[in-house]
């Protein structure tokens, strides 16, 4: 039951912290507010039960229907511990050894580098320690028509950035080959086995495994991104060719049936869910990720493994189309925290997590998320300032040195593939071969350099540079909005 307020605490109000007994639902509400966050939803998990949950807002301003402990929200990177537990699981059934070359279970992977083809194995792809810089390639993971198999092909065309193992960079894809892996060991899919080995024995009956599969729920959430400083409704995330990396939806209610039972050792009351060495598989260190502000910022199987005032913090969070959220654990305490949104504009999802955390320890609450927002106002405005120099650039009409015609025709990436270029009255549109719902409105600036302004929002502007030689067009080169990518393309005019 939801009570007045949208809250619900568990145990007896002298058994929490001070803070989260008097003074958190209040703070929660304000900065719900200051972020603009159409629906949160909040659960704190301690010694197996749920002793508070926050639960306000609304799926969209326009329809104003209130969400509930059931509603569904897309959980993002989240996804990654699920897959991890699984392959973690199934590599304590001899399905396969974690140590297994990728090759093994799939003839056709190829890297840039042989040895990487030859030496690559599962914990390495899990572990985002193959030597890809963060989110490279990622402009191949999602929106797109690409299949699974197509996408881990595609990556022999790219070279890592770091040396193998050298590294901690966030591979996405990886755990799109975790899933293939699942799916070659086992003859069920990835979302088969989600489904039947986690969802349903851990009683998770409202997620969802897939992101095609939240457009007929009946209780969702709808993605919001912030423009001009209003949430605004945009599209849900097509991502279930990389399923495994960030495709679940989830509720509040679930995911902290989730978080209890890995705070229990993987059981479910009685029942043992999840076998403990898979649990404790994935959160052994692999990789470094590093912080000189930490005592250590590790990475597991699917989880970041942290520390604050001596107690360990495993957690991670999950960015997609309109969602971020986050999932923490401070096992020696018994204590688990989700945060739900549905906008991707807000670091309250990572402040709060703190600020709830920190009188469970004995910190005084740091207010992070209000100090995030004061972080985020400030780059808002840098952005906003930023874009407006670049369209006062284009109203300059300044052209560049051939004609916008010689710009038009056909350019191939070598790993991409194909984009072209037409023109219209309203100038250069780019059309992709395998992201067919996104354009890109080019609008010259200088120096043969063009503002990119892509349909979808979380494309965001760039600056696409193209090279001209004797007059005529050689290639361009697409950048990326850095949080979906920060490696380019060079596409050649054919």
């Amino acid at each position: 039951m939801v009570l007045f307020g949208f809250t619900q605490i568990c145990l007896a109000q002298d058994e929490l912290p001070v803070f989260i007994k008097d003074s958190l639902d209040t703070y929660l509400k304000e900065q719900q507010t200051k972020w603009k966050i159409p629906a949160l939803a909040v659960a704190i998990v301690k010694d197996g039960k749920v002793v508070k949950q926050y639960v306000n807002g609304v799926t969209d301003y326009a329809s104003n229907t209130s969400i509930d402990e059931n509603s569904l929200f897309m959980i993002g990177s989240n996804t990654k511990a699920f897959t991890a537990i699984l392959m973690a699981t199934l590599a304590e059934e001899k399905k396969f050894n974690l140590n297994d070359p990728v090759k093994k279970w799939l003839p056709y992977f190829r890297l840039y580098d042989p040895y990487l083809t030859e030496h690559v194995n599962i914990i390495d792809v899990l572990s985002h320690r193959v030597g890809f810089e963060t989110f490279q390639g990622d402009f191949l993971n999602f929106d797109n028509d690409l299949t699974s198999e197509e996408i881990i092909r595609k990556f022999a065309g790219i070279k890592p950035t770091y040396g193998f193992r050298e590294k901690w960079g966030y591979f996405n894809t990886g755990y799109t080959i975790a899933g293939e892996i699942i799916g070659k060991s086992t003859s069920k899919t990835w979302a088969e086995q989600i489904r039947e080995r986690i969802f349903v024995p851990l009683g998770m009956t409202h997620s969802l495994a897939l992101s095609q599969e939240i457009y007929t729920a009946s209780n969702r959430t709808l993605a919001h991104t912030i423009i001009d400083g209003e949430p605004v409704v945009i599209e849900y995330g097509d991502i279930d060719a990389t399923a495994p990396a960030g495709s679940i939806s989830s509720s509040i209610a679930d995911m902290s049936k989730w978080v209890i039972a890995l705070l229990n050792n993987g059981k479910l009351n009685d029942t043992q869910v999840i076998p403990v060495n898979a649990i404790n598989e994935t959160i052994t260190p692999r990789s470094i990720m590093g912080s000189a502000r930490d005592p250590f910022s590790l990475y597991g199987l699917g989880w970041d493994i942290k520390a604050v005032e001596e107690h360990t913090l495993i957690m991670h969070t999950g960015g997609i189309h309109g969602y971020v959220t986050s999932v923490t654990t401070v096992p020696e305490e018994g204590l688990g925290i989700v945060i739900l949104t549905n906008t991707d504009s807000n670091y309250l999802f990572e402040g709060m997590k703190y600020d709830i955390l920190s009188p469970f320890i004995d910190i005084e609450p740091m207010m992070l998320s209000d100090k995030y927002h004061a972080y985020y106002t400030q780059t808002t405005m840098r952005d906003a300032a930023n874009s407006e120099a670049l369209q006062e650039q284009v109203a300059k009409k300044v052209q560049p040195s051939v004609s916008l015609k010689k710009f038009t025709g056909r350019y191939v990436n070598d790993v991409y593939g194909w984009l072209d270029i037409k023109k219209s009255e309203e100038g250069l549109t780019i059309s992709f071969e395998h992201h067919k719902k996104l354009s890109v409105r080019l609008a010259h600036l200088e120096n043969d350099t063009f503002l990119a302004s892509f349909s979808n929002v979380l494309y965001g502007e760039s600056i696409f540079p193209f090279i001209i030689q004797d007059g005529k067009v050689e290639k361009f080169t697409l950048k990326l909005d850095p949080q979906v990518e920060n490696t380019t393309y060079d596409f050649y005019k054919q």
